[in-house]
């Protein structure tokens, strides 16, 4: 069964993601915890206008801030969504 207990730790993933430069704003962020470590799925928004290899650079670059910034990351999970 999911919970959603994890508000700050959302708070502080979005406002890492605004610092990758390409990120414009996050849309959904669900949290799992599984044993020590919490697992991500965040769709991030990006300009609609990239090449699918830009988003697929974007979002790899992403998870890897992600890691990098907040240490209790485990597996993190990026869906790029294009701007409207």
């Amino acid at each position: 069964m999911d919970e959603h207990l994890y508000d700050d730790l959302v708070d502080e993933i979005r406002k890492v993601a605004l610092q990758v430069n390409g990120i414009i704003d996050t849309e959904k962020c669900f949290i799992r915890k599984s044993g020590m470590k919490y697992h991500v799925d965040l769709h991030a928004i990006v300009d609609a206008n990239i090449s699918v290899k830009e988003g697929h650079e974007l979002a790899h670059k992403l998870k890897d801030t992600l890691r990098a910034e907040i240490f209790e990351l485990g597996h993190v999970l990026i869906h790029i969504e294009p701007s409207e």
